[in-house]
Formats: C-alpha cells, structure tokens, sequence
C-alpha cells in the first residue's frame, strides 16, 4: 500500500535523477496523477513537504495541487479559531523526552525542536537527516558501517539474517535520556541510508526503532525491510 512517505521518496529520486527541468515536471505529474482522487493522500504529501523546494516543484508540475493547497488552508484556520490558544500552547511545551544527566548535542537539540517549533515532524525530519547524511558519505560496506557508528554514535552489532537488525550499545542519541518511545529517528535514517547505498539505490529501505534506551530496554535495537523496487 502506498503512503505519503513512499511517493514523496520517488519524487525525490525523481528530482536526484532527472537532469532536465521539463522531463523532471513531466515525470512528477505522471506520478501525482495516479493520485488524483484520494485527496487525503496528496494532502499528506503537502503537508510532509511544505516549506521545501520539492514543495514548490510539485506544485509547479501538478496545478491542481494548489486548490488542494487553498482548501487545506481553510481547514487549518477553522481549526485555529476554534482551538483554546494557552491551553494549546501549554500541551505543546510539555516535556516528551526528560534529561537525566549529560547529553548530546543532538538529543538536546532534537527535543528542542520538537517542544517549540516542529512537534511530532522531527521525527521524520531527523530520520531524514540521518540517511541523507549516510547517502552523502558514501558507506556502502557493514564493515565501513559499523566502523563509522561506533565512533559517532555507540557499539554497533549487525545480525545479516531475515529481517536485517542492528543493536547500539549506549546510543550517544538517546543516552541519560528518558522517554516514553524509541526516540533515535537519527540513527534510524542513517541505517536506512547506508543499507540503500549497499543495495545500489536499487531499494527504498525502512528502518523502525524496536528497542531504546531511553524507554528503559538495555540497548537499542532497529529493524529493516526493503519496501520498494526502484527499477
């Protein structure tokens, strides 16, 4: 089943792949237009993409795109004057990861974010950070893999069987820090990065957070599965 997540990859490919602008507009609304009548999909779509340069080339090669825009618009502002803003405003402050000691730069910046600007979109935001970054290095081997994690992040283990999982020791992304859920999106996304150079692109790879330390399991522990075939 396809979800806003896995047509906003292919755009992405898309846009990576395609040197000409027209040819790049042209393959875009092709596969926007398979979509054209569920509209909550192609809402999510704008909404996971707003604010980036996919955001703007999407709507240039989908007109329609932009009613849709104009309505989701309406409906947010509906849902604005009918809010209670202080109430709101305190829920949205309210702590979801708690510090109990030192911790990383990125855990703290990450659960700043979340509390004041992005709410639960960092989530995608950081796993996004995470495999652009691995794609950008270039790790296409377990060993560079694993080499790479143990230095910037914890204790790396892979287990090569079906499904693929790998376990951090004392993941530097959540370490002294108290959650109610898995909470390393980072490392998730890089995993994710990494396994898609080793597969040549050829893959889209999701990575899901099973185990965390900051949930209290004694050591973090991410699954994988290939979801879709690029070629």
């Amino acid at each position: 089943m396809t979800n806003a997540m896995k047509i906003i990859e292919m755009l992405r490919i898309i846009d990576n792949r395609a040197k000409f602008m027209g040819i790049k507009l042209n393959m875009m609304k092709n596969l926007l237009e398979k979509y054209k009548d569920n509209k909550e999909l192609l809402k999510e779509v704008l909404k996971l993409t707003e604010g980036t340069r996919l955001h703007e080339l999407i709507l240039e090669a989908y007109p329609p795109l932009e009613e849709l825009k104009r309505e989701m618009n309406k409906e947010e502002y509906k849902i604005k004057i009918t809010l209670n803003i202080s109430k709101s405003n305190e829920k949205e402050k309210k702590e979801f990861c708690t510090f109990e000691g030192f911790v990383s730069l990125i855990a703290y910046i990450k659960e700043y974010l979340r509390k004041y600007y992005l709410g639960n979109t960092v989530k995608r935001i950081f796993y996004d950070i995470g495999k652009d970054y691995a794609i950008k290095l270039g790790i296409n081997t377990y060993e560079d893999m694993i080499e790479f994690m143990k230095e910037e992040l914890g204790e790396t283990i892979i287990d090569k069987s079906e499904p693929l999982t790998v376990i951090v020791k004392d993941n530097k992304e959540c370490k002294n820090c108290k959650a109610s859920e898995p909470i390393c999106y980072l490392t998730a996304g890089f995993i994710a990065g990494c396994l898609e150079n080793m597969a040549n692109r050829k893959y889209i790879v999701e990575v899901t957070e099973e185990k965390c330390q900051a949930v209290g399991d004694p050591y973090c522990l991410f699954t994988t599965k290939k979801s879709i075939r690029l070629e």
